[in-house]
């Protein structure tokens, strides 16, 4: 039995996220459905985490084992060969079989895209377009707030019967404006459900000059989940790296 990895990129415009779900078509199923088309045998794939309804990726990563007899090379010209044209698996290799796409993950890299300028068509699906000026400023300043260490249980759905520790580090947050669009670049060691989302539609309340950076302050302080009601559209959101530990 050999294990890989592999890194994939996804569109996920049309899908209900990363997760297998009852109520329609997922990035991992649809995975999984050519690995099985490929080898006649249902196979598992792992994932470095979750992306939500309409979450792009740039480079996730996911693993899988099997006894197939085909190399990586193979693998990975077999698969792309059946996937539709949304999703493309830009690398795969070999690796260790201790590695663990979910466990071994040391930090993440997402991205969150806002068109501040006219409403494009074209983007529909890929930026968040708010009808409103933001002070792109304030927001920057208010960023700063999240950096470091912290508990996040007022920026997360994640329960603390599910997840007890909801401390997590970020490292950077970052904005890069580029012509009529705005970036939101976060790195840390990990993200909760709906962490960044939380955090990015609250930074734009603070834009919009509806919120300022000391109760954005002591929101985080609070801890309380029914703070922050705020959550960015999904669109704008890009899973663009993942790093791991030196174990493949």
């Amino acid at each position: 039995m050999s294990r890989y990895k592999a890194v994939v990129s996804y569109d996920g415009s049309r899908y209900v996220g990363w997760q297998t779900q009852k109520n329609g078509l997922s990035i991992q199923q649809v995975i999984e459905d050519v690995i099985e088309e490929i080898c006649l045998k249902k196979v598992s794939i792992v994932a470095s985490g979750r992306t939500d309804k309409k979450v792009h990726a740039k480079a996730q990563v996911f693993h899988f084992d099997s006894d197939f007899k085909l190399d990586a090379k193979g693998w990975l010209k077999a698969i792309n060969g059946h996937l539709p044209k949304d999703i493309h698996i830009s690398s795969l290799i070999e690796v260790d079989e201790n590695f663990h796409a979910r466990f071994h993950v040391i930090k993440k890299r997402y991205e969150y895209l806002i068109n501040l300028g006219e409403y494009n068509v074209f983007e529909q699906n890929y930026a968040f377009q708010p009808y409103y000026k933001l002070d792109v400023e304030a927001m920057r300043d208010a960023s700063a707030v999240f950096i470091g260490k912290h508990d996040f249980s007022a920026f997360c759905a994640n329960t603390h019967e599910e997840t007890p520790n909801q401390v997590r580090t970020i490292t950077c947050l970052e904005m890069v404006q580029e012509n009529e669009h705005l970036r939101l670049i976060f790195e840390g060691d990990g993200f909760m459900r709906y962490m960044v989302r939380m955090i990015t539609a609250t930074l734009i309340e603070v834009g919009r000059h509806r919120l300022s950076k000391e109760q954005v302050q002591k929101m985080l302080l609070s801890k309380d989940k029914q703070v922050c009601r705020f959550n960015a559209a999904p669109q704008g959101l890009y899973l663009v790296k993942v790093d791991y530990q030196d174990v493949m």
